[in-house]
């Protein structure tokens, strides 16, 4: 997957099937900027990181303590997606090279996720 073949206003979001928790979303605003939130955990299904929804212009990568890619979006949008997402439990729901996927059993996927709304700025108040 490319971020850059991301259709405005749509969002994508796996989950854990059995828990229904969020793993990772990748969402593009009606100006087509990409937003994502992430929950990943390793093989292990220790939590290694956890963002909310924002956006990361100079991309992301998330490893675990062994060094495996659980996540790596990067700056180049024209380049592929990489993620390896486990649930809680350790169980792995799908690993993706960015050319090739294998989705497992636990995996759910959506077209809404957590918080699906892009952040606004503050607003500005005007006291009389």
């Amino acid at each position: 997957m490319r971020v850059e073949t991301r259709r405005r206003s749509t969002s994508t979001t796996f989950a854990d099937a059995t828990s229904g928790e969020e793993l990772l979303q990748l969402a593009a605003d009606e100006n087509g900027l990409l937003f994502m939130a992430f929950h990943l955990y390793d093989a292990a299904g220790s939590l290694v990181g956890d963002s909310d929804l924002k956006q990361y212009p100079d991309g992301v990568v998330v490893r675990c303590s062994n060094g495996e890619v659980l996540l790596d979006v990067p700056a180049d949008a024209s380049v592929d997606v990489r993620y390896c997402l486990y649930n809680s439990n350790g169980a792995l729901l799908t690993k993706s090279d960015g050319v090739r996927t294998m989705i497992y059993p636990l995996l759910h996927m959506d077209g809404v996720g957590r918080n699906w709304a892009p952040p606004t700025p503050p607003t500005e108040v005007t006291l009389a």
